[in-house]
């Protein structure tokens, strides 16, 4: 299964923060996906929608509300709007994907934990580029050059 997640909100008096991602998820079926973010979701006391294929979930959101969409392959969607009641967990999404019940990753919770070596870095930017040239409009077909 592959869950997108999207997020926004205040991260300070002054600016919004939006995020979104893509986190493929293997062995687990859409529901197994749902009912760890449920479990997660009744740990933090959030409110969550469930909102079937095909309906649009902009409608359950208010304007200017922030707010944490989870979208599955199959088009069912998860909100968790956020309220002046409770503080959403800006790490959700990772904490539910990364959990013990998912990926089974705990040490990826934290951003601060995925970092790599800048040598890795490069060879994962190499191996990227190669793997998806056929897909670049703006290549002439040179899948080993490193210039752009």
């Amino acid at each position: 299964a592959v869950v997108s997640t999207q997020s926004t909100g205040e991260r300070s008096v002054s600016t919004s923060h939006m995020q979104v991602h893509a986190v493929p998820v293997p062995r687990y079926s859409v529901n197994d996906i749902k009912d760890v973010f449920y479990t997660f979701a009744d740990k933090y006391s959030l409110e969550v929608q469930e909102i079937p294929a095909g309906e649009d979930w902009q409608d359950t959101v208010p304007p200017g509300s922030d707010y944490f969409i989870a979208e599955f392959e199959n088009d069912d969607k998860l909100i968790f709007l956020c309220s002046q009641k409770v503080r959403f967990p800006l790490q959700f999404g990772r904490e539910v994907l990364a959990s013990e019940e998912l990926l089974n990753m705990p040490r990826r919770v934290s951003w601060k934990e995925c970092k790599i070596s800048k040598e890795q870095e490069e060879h994962d930017v190499k191996q990227f580029r190669k793997a998806f040239t056929e897909f670049d409009s703006f290549k002439g077909g040179d899948s080993d050059s490193d210039s752009d």
